[in-house]
């Protein structure tokens, strides 16, 4: 017998999939209405962000403002993992990577759009993109859940377009020591979550986090001084982020044989080479 579909709304609303006599895996989604209240937060915020710093006589600068819209989307994801059923207890930090990053980044860039329809759609994109994110956050936290592996390669994804876009922001900034030190950091966490997305232990995942970071700062030091674009620049510096990142998950997994060290080589020496030719001043 086969019962297809059954609903249980409780605190995690899990969709939940019966046979009898077989144990079939269970998907978890969050709870909508927790879900609806962050999704009108991070609108009003984003909105009240961009009222405080085109105000005229405020003149108030947007990344403070980012940041507080960063920590209420770390703090949402805070509460949304640990409402998840299947939650053991203990740090959720790691959770909060994804999207804080994720919000400093789109706040940026809604920073960029005129006012008008434009940026009301960039802003209904940018809330739709924040919840889809936390949504993944809470798909990975069960083991067993048959969405894991999607949830875990879109948030896999999303670390390296985020590194991206930091590295690009760092070109910009006034102090490359500071621009190097506070993205080697950035460069740490999401290389952190990288690596626990895969099933590595969070203590040994943050000591090859701490290396992919140092190796990140250094690049993104030694790129603002290459006569480059600001574009060749970023991509000069996500190339170490990549390299160091891959092959210390290999090593971590137990995988780094010499075919990998060719293979992750020969993906170095391309993309230098494309970003060369193509990104010189």
């Amino acid at each position: 017998m086969f019962l297809p579909f059954v609903f249980i709304r409780n605190h995690s609303c899990p969709f939940v999939f019966l046979r009898t006599g077989y144990n079939a895996p269970m998907r978890y989604g969050p709870n909508r209405d927790r879900l609806s209240v962050l999704t009108a937060v991070i609108v009003l915020a984003y909105a009240l962000t961009r009222f405080l710093s085109g105000a005229e006589g405020l003149s108030a600068s947007p990344w403070p403002l980012s940041v507080l819209v960063a920590a209420l989307i770390s703090t949402g994801a805070d509460a949304l993992i640990r409402s998840h059923p299947r939650f053991r207890g203990g740090q959720t930090i790691v959770h909060w990577i994804v999207p804080g990053v994720m919000a400093l980044g789109l706040g940026a860039a809604l920073e960029q759009l005129p006012d008008g329809p434009l940026w009301w759609l960039g802003l209904a994109v940018s809330a739709f993109a924040l919840i889809a994110v936390l949504v993944a956050e809470y798909v990975v936290v069960e083991e067993t859940d048959p969405n894991r592996t999607a949830a875990a390669w879109l948030l896999g994804g999303l670390v390296y377009a985020l590194a991206l876009m930091l590295f690009w922001l760092a070109q910009t900034a006034d102090s490359e020591a500071l621009a190097a030190g506070v993205t080697g950091l950035a460069a740490l966490a999401l290389a952190w979550r990288l690596f626990v997305l895969g099933r590595v232990a969070p203590g040994r995942a943050a000591v090859a986090a701490g290396v992919v970071g140092l190796v990140s700062a250094q690049a993104v030091w030694l790129a603002s001084y290459w006569p480059v674009l600001a574009s060749g620049a970023a991509l000069l510096s996500l190339l170490p982020f990549y390299l160091s990142a891959g092959l210390l998950q290999q090593h971590l997994r137990g995988h780094l044989t010499g075919r990998v060290w060719l293979e992750y080589g020969a993906v170095g020496v391309v993309a230098l080479a494309l970003i060369l030719a193509f990104g010189l001043a």
